[in-house]
């Protein structure tokens, strides 16, 4: 407005006059019509002033109006206000026909494995949120009663501030491994590892720093919890009453990961990503029941290292490693645990820490060619879509077992033995997984187990005889939105 005053009052009043008239003959209807009688204007002489008349709009632009509130349907269902919010909703359904090699009693064949609900949004593109519910989740072993996790999964807000620094709080996983830090609907198979399910210590109540650097060349996580998480914990019931054992009080824990080879390793050796992890809490020996970690079959969740008396710190390690390269790749991973043994030998004297080992190695190929990522993309859509779907063939070995320093006293069982009877899980697993499009998957893995300790290993119904070896075969189908 200031520099159209300034031109105006370089007009010369002559100009002024001729600049409103010709403006008014082209902007009303009225004035039109005279126009078409009047002469046409004579061309600027070298004596008419220089200044160039101002033409005002009669009608100024308006704002651009907020985008309504509006419902799409891309991966989930969601509701967008422009780039202001964002609110998706999502529905997981897994169906699970497993047939058991260690023969146990009244096992369904038939089992909803998970039905999960949840919303994930944003808000300003800063503050974003999750809330994720389990409506089904039984014990494998005992499908009368229900699982000791909660039923609530991710419930947290997390603030962005950067990309090297977001504040999340609430329930959501501890920041440790590889396996267990994986989305439950986007792995290569049906179930985890051992040291994925037993190890790892799983969602708490906490808060957590993470963020990223060098276009997610570098990526770290760091965080304080309530305790060490579900899978350390599960209940039993004393008289009338459920009482809670194995956690830890509060932990903290990390985790780093870095494409180590992205900027001077060979092509196909760009993709890998090195990752290290450790988490650390202190086990208290006031209740009366033993409080350490415990190890279970794969698919019937037989216990075959039982939990012992433990006492101090409980300190988790961990590396893994991740390779992808087009349609095939492999992961690797050894996880490490310590619970000290403070003052629990039978005459109040320290014993040497229970040690809980794990590792596996797993490789994929999808076969149809598309690049392996979690979840799988299948070519044009997949199937109804334009396309085929995505096959995959993967093959894993993990294994999990504990056992202590050899002592003065040779291996017992119990569960204050000096030193730890040693107690392995050896898992092979090969199966294969159909993504046919984005919201149906199906996965089928043939698992062969072998329990090193016979005396704990599962038994047979009808004849009380141990069966250390055998093979369990698991279909599952998946749905979601």
């Amino acid at each position: 407005m200031l520099l159209a005053l300034l031109l105006a009052l370089t007009m010369d009043p002559a100009a002024s006059d001729s600049a409103i008239t010709t403006t008014t003959t082209t902007t009303t209807p009225t004035t039109a019509t005279t126009a078409t009688t009047t002469t046409p204007a004579e061309p600027v002489t070298a004596d008419t002033p220089q200044a160039v008349g101002l033409v005002l709009p009669t009608v100024l632009p308006k704002a651009e109006p907020l985008r309504a509130l509006r419902f799409v349907w891309r991966d989930h269902p969601s509701l967008r206000g422009g780039r202001n919010f964002r609110l998706d909703f999502s529905v997981k359904v897994q169906e699970d026909a497993r047939d058991p090699g260690d023969d146990p009693i009244d096992f369904p064949t038939w089992e909803l494995h998970r039905l999960r609900a949840g919303v994930d949004g944003e808000i300003f593109r800063r503050l974003q949120f999750s809330v994720e519910r389990e409506f089904s989740e039984n014990l494998n072993n005992d499908p009368t009663r229900k699982s000791t996790k909660s039923q609530w999964k991710d419930v947290y807000a997390e603030w962005v501030a950067t990309d090297w620094m977001q504040i999340r709080g609430g329930q959501f996983k501890i920041p440790y491994g590889l396996d267990q830090t994986s989305g439950e609907t986007n792995l290569d198979f049906v179930y985890r590892s051992l040291g994925g399910d037993y190890i790892s210590p799983g969602r708490d109540v906490g808060g957590e720093v993470h963020g990223r650097f060098f276009k997610r060349g570098l990526n770290y996580w760091a965080g304080g919890f309530r305790h060490d998480g579900q899978n350390s914990r599960s209940s039993r019931t004393v008289g009338n009453e459920e009482v809670t054992v194995g956690e830890a009080g509060f932990t903290v824990g990390g985790r780093v990961t870095a494409l180590v080879l992205r900027r001077y390793g060979p092509t196909f050796l760009k993709g890998a990503e090195l990752g290290g992890s450790y988490a650390q809490g202190n086990v208290s020996d006031e209740g009366f029941l033993p409080n350490g970690l415990r190890a279970r079959t794969v698919v019937t969740q037989h216990t075959y290292f039982e939990r012992m008396f433990v006492n101090g710190p409980r300190k988790r390690y961990g590396t893994d490693l991740e390779w992808v390269y087009g349609p095939a790749g492999a992961r690797a991973e050894y996880m490490f645990v310590t619970d000290a043994r403070d003052n629990q030998g039978l005459g109040d004297e320290d014993l040497s820490d229970i040690r809980g080992k794990a590792w596996y190695v797993e490789g994929a190929w999808v076969v149809t060619r598309e690049k392996l990522e979690r979840p799988i993309e299948p070519r044009k859509g997949g199937l109804g879509l334009g396309g085929f779907g995505a096959v995959m063939f993967s093959v894993r070995f993990d294994k999990l077992g504990f056992d202590s320093k050899q002592g003065q006293d040779p291996p017992f069982r119990n569960t204050r033995a000096e030193t730890v009877f040693p107690s392995f899980d050896s898992v092979w697993t090969a199966g294969f997984t159909y993504r046919a499009n984005r919201w149906v998957k199906i996965q089928g893995n043939a698992i062969h187990e072998s329990l090193s300790d016979i005396e704990r290993a599962p038994k047979a119904a009808d004849t009380d005889i141990p069966i250390p070896k055998f093979w369990s075969y698991v279909l599952r189908f998946q749905f979601e939105i």
